[in-house]
């Protein structure tokens, strides 16, 4: 059995744009749950995780949830989420969709996710694109606050999932932040930096970026990046 490449994406800024439903939905929660109606304006969400989003907003507010408010808030998370989109003019990035399809035929490739978003969230977002079903595994905002314990997370299982004499070849971390740069360099992975979200090339490359590109349109040299040539 051929060794694999685990090649791991963000969401929010690199696969898709949600147009601000994401940060619209939370406030939404936050205003049903606990009566706080808050914009968020304090709060750059942008390579940011869902846990570490509410920790600063407790911070702001200056107080104490329980693990079941905790637990509540990111239950009704969701459920805001799936209104809001449907209301939202979203965006898919270019060459995505034939990127992740690839991918998804090769064998020797596992697709997993890295993401500030917690689970459920994620699966509405990639759902609206009907984008879910290529990804087999993934790393979540809600268990974690920082991203690379989420990158971390999602190669572990990607260790679990290997056939005895199979190994990891390769680690792909593909991200629109400085924060995905830094997580990927933090586990050892190639850091590929797309510039379809709120940072630029250079900002991608002074992050230190193995690979900047202005978006993931080149199915075949994007590929060629990652070490899986078509076969």
């Amino acid at each position: 059995m051929a060794d694999i490449t685990a090649v791991l994406f963000d969401i929010d800024g690199t696969l898709l744009d949600m147009r601000g439903a994401g940060r619209r939905s939370f406030a939404l929660a936050l205003e049903h749950l606990f009566g706080w109606k808050d914009n968020l304006d304090y709060i750059n969400f942008a390579g940011n995780t869902d846990l570490n989003v509410l920790q600063q907003v407790l911070a702001h507010r200056q107080v104490h949830l329980s693990e079941q408010d905790i637990a509540a808030f990111f239950a009704r998370v969701p459920q805001e989420l799936e209104r809001e989109a449907q209301e939202a003019e979203l965006v898919l990035y270019p060459g995505v969709r034939p990127l992740l399809e690839t991918l998804a035929a090769d064998e020797r490739a596992v697709l997993g996710l890295v993401t500030g978003n917690i689970e459920a969230c994620a699966k509405i977002k990639l759902q609206q694109f009907d984008l879910h079903g290529h990804f087999v595994l993934g790393g979540y905002g809600d268990r974690f606050s920082d991203r690379t314990d989420i990158a971390r997370h999602a190669l572990e299982l990607v260790r679990e999932r290997l056939q005895p004499g199979q190994q990891i070849l390769r680690c792909v971390l593909v991200g629109d932040t400085p924060y995905d740069v830094a997580a990927a360099r933090n586990i050892g992975a190639l850091a590929v930096g797309v510039a379809t979200g709120k940072f630029t090339l250079a900002d991608l490359q002074k992050a230190g970026a193995d690979h900047a590109l202005e978006n993931l349109f080149d199915t075949a040299g994007v590929i060629q990046l990652f070490g899986l040539s078509t076969p």
